[in-house]
C-alpha cells in the first residue's frame, strides 16, 4: 500500500556544492534547511535579521543588505527590559538600545559583504499577511507581543509582491551578477489567521512566485507541496499541528538534496554526516585510551577531508 505520493521534484539546473556561498532568508524553511546546510559545512548565512515571515519584510531586509543601511536600527523599542527592532525577529534583542544598534549594524555589514559574493539566494515566503505599525508607518517583521490595536493587518496582493520583487531582483543582479535565486513557500500553517485565510495567503504567495518565475526564470522548490500534498498527514506535524516535525524536515531535505546536489556532493554530505555523528557521540571516559584513539581517528578523518576539499572548514 502507498501512503504518500513520493513526489520527485525535477533536478534543477542550479547545482549547489560546498565550494559555493549561500544565503537563506525568510520563514521556517530557510531556517531549517539553512541549519542543516551549515551542519554539513556549507558556507551559508541564514536569516541575518532573524526569521521573517512575509514577502514585504523579506524585501525590506534584502534592500537594507544591498544598501548596507544603518537607519534600520532606529525602529527600536523596549519591552520588559529588552530592546527590539520592528524590522527584526525577536531573537535579535539586547538589554540596551546602544547594544541593539551595534548588533544590528554588525549583522547588516556581515549580510552586505556575504551577499556581494553569494552564489545562491534562497527566499522562503511564509504568509501574505502583514502588520502595519500605525504610528511608525512601517510594515513590521514581528509584532513582539505588542497590542494588536497599534497595527493594521493586511493581505498583500499578488501584484504588490510581484512589483516589489521585479525591482529587487534587478537590483540584486546588478549588485551580484552571478547570483541565482531559489524561491520556496513555507509549509507552516498559520492557523491563528484561520484555515480559509491561511489557504488564501499561501495561494497568493504561490501565484506571485509563478509570475516571478515567468519573468526571471527563478527556481521554485516545492517545500510547501512536499509536506501539504505529498506527506499529507498530521503525523508529520508537531503537536501544534502547524509546524512540520523532524521527520518532515528530513524528508524535505532529502528532496532538496536530490534536486540541487550532484552525486559527489551527496557523497561528501554523507561523510560529513558521519563525522557529525561521531562528534555528537557522548564519551563516558574521556581520559581512556579508547577515547583518545576515537578522537585521533576523528581528527584524521577531518584532515583527510580538508586535504581533499580545501574549502571545508571544521
Amino acid at each position: 500500500m502507498q501512503f504518500h505520493l513520493n513526489h520527485k521534484p525535477k533536478p534543477s539546473v542550479i547545482k549547489i556544492d560546498h565550494s559555493q556561498k549561500l544565503m537563506l532568508v525568510g520563514s521556517c524553511f530557510s531556517e531549517n534547511i539553512g541549519i542543516t546546510l551549515q551542519k554539513h559545512h556549507f558556507n551559508c548565512l541564514v536569516n541575518p535579521n532573524g526569521i521573517l515571515f512575509n514577502p514585504q519584510s523579506i524585501h525590506q531586509s534584502l534592500v537594507h543588505c544591498l544598501e548596507n543601511s544603518t537607519d534600520i536600527a532606529s525602529h527600536s523599542h523596549e519591552r520588559e527590559g529588552l530592546h527590539f527592532s520592528f524590522l527584526h525577529h525577536s531573537s535579535i534583542s539586547e538589554n540596551s538600545e546602544q547594544k541593539l544598534k551595534a548588533l544590528i549594524t554588525k549583522k547588516q555589514k556581515e549580510a552586505h559583504d556575504h551577499l556581494k559574493t553569494t552564489d545562491v539566494l534562497v527566499l522562503t515566503f511564509g504568509t501574505a499577511y502583514t502588520y502595519f505599525h500605525k504610528t511608525q508607518n512601517i510594515t513590521v517583521a514581528n509584532c513582539h507581543k505588542h497590542p494588536g490595536t497599534i497595527f493594521e493587518k493586511k493581505l498583500l496582493s499578488v501584484e504588490e509582491i510581484v512589483n516589489d520583487y521585479f525591482s529587487l531582483i534587478d537590483k540584486l543582479k546588478a549588485f551580484n551578477p552571478k547570483l541565482k535565486f531559489i524561491f520556496t513557500v513555507s509549509p507552516v500553517k498559520y492557523l491563528k489567521d484561520g484555515l480559509e485565510e491561511n489557504n488564501l495567503s499561501k495561494a497568493t504567495l504561490l501565484l506571485a512566485i509563478s509570475e516571478l518565475k515567468k519573468k526571471f526564470g527563478i527556481d521554485y522548490f516545492p517545500a510547501y507541496e512536499l509536506v501539504i500534498d505529498d506527506l499529507r498527514d498530521y503525523r508529520f506535524y508537531k503537536e501544534d499541528l502547524a509546524h512540520p516535525n523532524d521527520a518532515a524536515i528530513k524528508y524535505v531535505w532529502e528532496k532538496f538534496s536530490d534536486t540541487y546536489f550532484s552525486d559527489e556532493t551527496k557523497k561528501l554530505n554523507s561523510e560529513l554526516h558521519s563525522i557529525n555523528a561521531s562528534e555528537d557521540h557522548k564519551i563516558l571516559f574521556p581520559e581512556s585510551e579508547e577515547a583518545k584513539l576515537f578522537k585521533d581517528n576523528l581528527n584524521t578523518k577531518k584532515k583527510e577531508l580538508s586535504k581533499k576539499h580545501p574549502f571545508l572548514k571544521f
